[in-house]
């Protein structure tokens, strides 16, 4: 059986340089460590654009590389997203505060201003969570896939009437319908990107079909992929 994935969130203010660094050097170092963690990273006011030059600079001198992280659009920080965290680490305490005022103790604050500062707490926290030096995310019991685990899901791809913008299709789930939500936010933090649920199926924006597959036949779908 595979090993639950904890979700760490990094929540900055336009999702466009300290938060998205730090879940891109987060996830590479837990993906070198082999450790059941994962990062996202979200913003209270998103902002436009693409990352700023200083912060690709700053990760292709690192060495690390993440293309589908760097290129997507800055997201908002959403309260499914405070939910299904397992940890969070902010970078703008007084306006996380004003969204969430809310006493929350997976929730702590980071100061750094600089990602050579970020990349140091980013591997400081690791360390702290192997050392025992602090609470390490404990994966969480995942309800659907052993409800669910033969169950089926096929995973397809839709342009047409997009206007040339395709969304990935998940359908033939035997889920209901609050089931059905749950795991699309958890497709829609996987791919870093929007998406809807209703009336049995689930659209995630763009062809993450080999990604959402993969997810699926790891929470115990009968998952494969539909058409061309």
């Amino acid at each position: 059986m595979a090993t639950p994935v904890s979700t760490l969130l990094f929540v900055g203010v336009q999702n466009l340089r300290r938060s998205r660094v730090a879940e891109i050097v987060f996830n590479a170092a837990a993906a070198k460590l082999n450790l059941p963690w994962r990062a996202l990273s979200r913003g209270l006011t998103p902002g436009s654009g693409a990352m700023p030059k200083d912060a690709l600079d700053y990760l292709a001198k690192a060495g690390v590389r993440d293309l589908m992280a760097t290129a997507r659009k800055s997201q908002s920080l959403e309260m499914g997203d405070v939910e299904t965290a397992t940890r969070i680490v902010g970078f703008d305490e007084p306006a996380y505060r004003g969204k969430f005022p809310a006493p929350d103790d997976r929730v702590e604050f980071w100061n750094a201003k600089d990602f050579a500062a970020i990349d140091g707490m980013v591997n400081g926290l690791i360390a702290r969570w192997l050392g025992g030096g602090g609470p390490a995310p404990e994966p969480k019991p995942e309800r659907e896939a052993k409800a669910k685990k033969l169950g089926p899901a096929k995973v397809g791809r839709e342009t047409a009437g997009r206007r040339g913008k395709g969304v990935t299709t998940i359908f033939d789930l035997t889920l209901n319908e609050a089931e059905l939500k749950e795991l699309a936010t958890k497709l829609k933090n996987l791919c870093g990107t929007g998406g809807t649920a209703k009336d049995g199926r689930i659209e995630i924006q763009g062809d993450q079909r080999d990604r959402i597959v993969e997810e699926l036949l790891r929470l115990g779908f009968q998952a494969k992929r539909s058409g061309g």
